[in-house]
């Protein structure tokens, strides 16, 4: 199977206690996600220039075969979603 360029951001890298990872396809798509999260479970609802600038910094490649799942398509608080908040 072909593998994919995906990229990942995660709470941790940020240096927050928790275990949420979001994987897409683009740096942009990743922190939108990301940035949604930390409104809703963190409560950080306002990301400054500087810490969007940080946060595309800690975005990183990976590479994964197989497909995920759209989040976006499936709605908030899908299984995994939750899984990766816990």
């Amino acid at each position: 199977m072909a593998q994919k360029e995906y990229k990942e951001l995660s709470c941790r890298d940020t240096g927050a206690d928790c275990d949420f990872l979001v994987r897409a396809e683009t740096a942009e798509e990743a922190i939108s996600v990301a940035s949604e999260h930390g409104c809703r479970i963190h409560n950080v609802c306002e990301i400054t220039p500087e810490a969007r600038d940080r946060m595309y910094s800690l975005t990183r490649s990976v590479w994964c075969g197989g497909e995920f799942v759209d989040i976006q398509e499936a709605g908030p608080n899908t299984l995994q979603e939750e899984w990766m908040e816990n």
